[in-house]
């Protein structure tokens, strides 16, 4: 099983990749079984809002949700230490695309 994070407004399947990954309202979080979706969780960022710090809070929130792989348009140059310890599989993505389209490039 493999939990994928993807920034996003809403949240969802027809969301669209939020541009900011420290920023975004919402984490669509997506497990993955054999290249087919199993289940959609729209998780809130817990810290959007924080004036200082917030990436590291980010990538530590995702680490602890137990994501794998993070499909996002940005680097998170304060995060990246704590996703790479944690495991996580950083691949650039196009802001604003739709989220069932980027899942479409782990199936590949």
């Amino acid at each position: 099983m493999t939990r994928v994070a993807i920034p996003t407004s809403k949240g969802g399947l027809d969301d669209g990749v939020h541009e900011s990954l420290v920023r975004a309202e919402t984490f669509t979080v997506v497990e993955l079984e054999d290249g087919e979706v199993k289940n959609v969780e729209v998780v809130e960022n817990p810290y959007r809002r924080e004036p200082y710090g917030a990436g590291s809070k980010v990538a530590l929130f995702l680490v602890n949700l137990g994501v794998n792989v993070l499909l996002t348009p940005m680097d998170c140059p304060k995060g990246k230490a704590i996703l790479d310890a944690g495991g996580v599989r950083i691949i650039k993505v196009e802001a604003g695309k739709n989220v069932k389209d980027v899942l479409n490039l782990l199936r590949d």
